[in-house]
């Protein structure tokens, strides 16, 4: 009985051992597709906020000139949150002057 059950052994560790190694595998396989998907969405969201803020660039030079969408800029390229973004994309429409748009940036950022 003891040797049989001796026989056994070698099978259930093996058995274990590629359990294990496929476990490993196709944790690595996942993990490597999530990682692919999330950097994707990320990318995604990060051309969208660059591509916003080159456009309120544009906006605000085309309205209010080139040194006024510079200043922006430099005010944008801070900004990582797309609520404030639009808040100050509704101030290149909104206000009179280059200056009152900066102050309005300044004061959303």
């Amino acid at each position: 009985e003891e040797r049989v059950a001796t026989w056994r052994e070698p099978w259930i560790r093996q058995g274990v051992e590629q359990g294990i190694k496929q476990g490993v595998e196709q944790g690595i396989k996942q993990g490597v597709e999530q990682g692919i998907k999330q950097g994707v969405e990320q990318g995604i969201e990060r051309g969208i906020e660059q591509g916003k803020r080159e456009q309120l660039r544009r906006q605000a030079e085309v309205r209010f000139g080139t040194r006024t969408a510079e200043r922006l800029f430099a005010v944008l390229r801070r900004e990582d949150d797309p609520q404030r973004l639009d808040a100050i994309a509704e101030a290149v429409v909104r206000c009179e002057t280059g200056e009152e748009l900066l102050r309005e940036a300044a004061r959303r950022s």
